[in-house]
């Protein structure tokens, strides 16, 4: 069954899947993006093929809503538990799950202060700001996550985090980037014993401590630079690896804008304080 790593996008879905590959998969002390592929995103083309058309799904990226179950299915007969990425909200759309219970163990979601997201956003895809907190709002708003994947229904920040959250029908376990900053062993120790749960593998800390240091960001962005990285779209993939980069980033129009449209959210995840 499927274990997703799940966010809006620029929330720390990679580094996550960085530290998780690397806890349960990395065999000696040289990591590699290449291990990425262990937790790789749910629309990689390779899981829709032979289920539908794939230029059918490119001219008309909405309807991969109809083909999740499929996909999620074909996954799941591997008889596995599976990790997989994915910035989907888990939503209904035109009467179809995203995922439900019969195809998925649980999920690890990943939350960062809407701010910086727009901020990261707007240096990862090269878009203007204004439009990146006009994704951010929109809850009609769908992704492209590189090359060789399929469309994601990411709806809005707010619409994303909701409905993991209120998904009730399988555990899962929210991580604030802003925590994950602060304390990475602590907040990711917390991700591991959720996991263990449901993975086959022990709690050591001598492991978590390495993946941390492995998956720092100075060291993430040191192995970009020297061997690049596929996923990034425009320029580098890892930035400052910061909390509050909003505060140096965003004008105060824009910063009123995402706080007037999100303040219960902000509020109850302890960004307004």
């Amino acid at each position: 069954m499927i274990i997703w790593i799940a966010s809006y996008p620029k929330s720390g879905n990679t580094w996550m899947r960085s530290l998780l590959a690397t806890y349960l998969f990395l065999k000696d002390k040289n990591f590699d993006f290449k291990i990425l592929s262990k937790i790789p995103n749910f629309t990689r083309e390779k899981y829709f093929e032979n289920i539908v058309d794939l230029n059918y799904l490119k001219k008309n990226p909405l309807k991969i809503s109809e083909y999740w179950a499929a996909a999620q299915s074909r996954i799941n007969l591997q008889n596995q538990e599976n990790l997989f990425k994915t910035h989907s909200a888990c939503i209904s759309f035109k009467n179809n799950w995203f995922t439900n219970e019969t195809y998925t163990k649980g999920y690890i979601y990943l939350i960062r202060d809407p701010r910086s997201v727009v901020c990261s956003m707007a240096a990862h895809s090269n878009k203007k700001i204004e439009k990146c907190v006009e994704d951010l709002l929109n809850d009609n708003f769908v992704g492209f996550n590189g090359k060789f994947n399929l469309a994601e229904i990411t709806s809005s920040w707010k619409m994303n985090y909701l409905s993991w959250k209120k998904r009730k029908k399988f555990p899962g376990i929210l991580v604030k980037y802003e925590d994950l900053i602060d304390n990475p062993e602590k907040e990711f120790r917390k991700v591991l014993i959720f996991l263990q749960e449901k993975l086959d593998f022990n709690l050591e800390e001598r492991k978590i401590s390495q993946a941390v240091n492995l998956c720092s960001f100075s060291k993430l962005s040191e192995i970009e630079v020297k061997k690049g990285f596929a996923e990034a779209v425009n320029g580098k993939f890892f930035r400052k690896g910061q909390k509050n980069s909003w505060r140096e980033e965003l004008d105060s129009e824009l910063k009123y804008k995402i706080e007037r449209n999100l303040s219960k959210e902000m509020g109850e995840l302890g960004y307004l304080n």
